[in-house]
């Protein structure tokens, strides 16, 4: 099967028809025909997003080991981290898709120390440079925080994520930043070094910062959180909530899971 463009992802998810009462938030149900592309995209960039091709091909003729295998060593069990790696992935790449520069996804689940526990900092980090040789004021960070709920419990995710958002925008994600340069010495190469270190200090050359508190909910419970009272953060072009409803939800991240283990190419 082709696989589905990211580009397209935003195109999968309508407007919610919010119930009366609910909170000013942007509001999205992935449709229901469009489920198998979301499953078949998502399979096939998980493996990515948790170990390079170049290593996990290193990794096999060390090991002897099948790439399913050593997949499933990187990720998480079934439970509250699958679920909010799944969201983290997924925010990831929507909002990315969002996006007509030629952005930088930061593929942070590389780094877990540890798979059956959710990766530390900022939840998602997308990175723009306008010049590859030199800082400009039209480069740019997205942060964004995301809270899944797959079950009926008593999660609040859209305030879980507005809390995120305050904690990223007062020192998180500089941290992150400083954080994902050491990993980029760890483990990259002299580019990957310096295209994050552009963005440790930004007293020489400002650059834009934006943020985003993202929920993704199943579809059940949706219209629930949506009426919860919640005391909103301003919303405008530096900080926006988005929220995205998806059918069966722990199904579904269950599968694409599943699907990117039996399935991963090796290398």
């Amino acid at each position: 099967m082709t696989i589905p463009n990211e580009k397209n992802i935003v195109s999968w998810f309508s407007e919610h028809q919010k119930p009366d009462g609910s909170v000013e938030v942007r509001a999205h149900i992935l449709d229901d025909d469009k489920s198998s592309q979301l499953i078949e995209f998502m399979s096939h960039v998980i493996p990515d997003c948790y170990i390079s091709g170049s290593d996990l091909t290193n990794r096999m003729n060390e090991t002897g080991l099948s790439a399913s295998e050593i997949l499933q060593n990187k990720l998480p069990d079934t439970g509250n981290v699958m679920s909010g790696d799944f969201g983290e992935v997924l925010t990831l790449f929507y909002l990315g898709s969002e996006r007509n520069e030629d952005i930088k996804k930061i593929k942070k689940w590389r780094f877990k120390q540890d798979r059956k526990k959710a990766t530390p900092h900022s939840d998602v980090i997308i990175l723009y440079r306008k010049f590859s040789d030199r800082p400009s004021k039209m480069d740019f960070v997205i942060c964004a925080e995301s809270k899944a709920k797959a079950t009926g419990s008593d999660s609040k995710p859209i305030e879980n994520a507005i809390k995120g958002y305050d904690a990223d925008k007062t020192g998180r994600l500089a941290r992150t930043l400083i954080w994902l340069k050491e990993k980029a010495i760890d483990h990259g190469n002299a580019d990957d070094i310096e295209f994050i270190t552009r963005f440790n200090d930004d007293r020489l050359m400002e650059y834009k910062k934006s943020y985003r508190a993202v929920a993704i909910i199943d579809r059940n419970y949706i219209d629930a959180e949506l009426v919860k009272p919640i005391e909103l953060p301003d919303q405008n072009d530096e900080f926006e909530i988005i929220v995205l409803g998806i059918d069966n939800l722990k199904d579904l991240y269950e599968q694409i899971f599943s699907k990117a283990i039996s399935e991963v190419i090796n290398g």
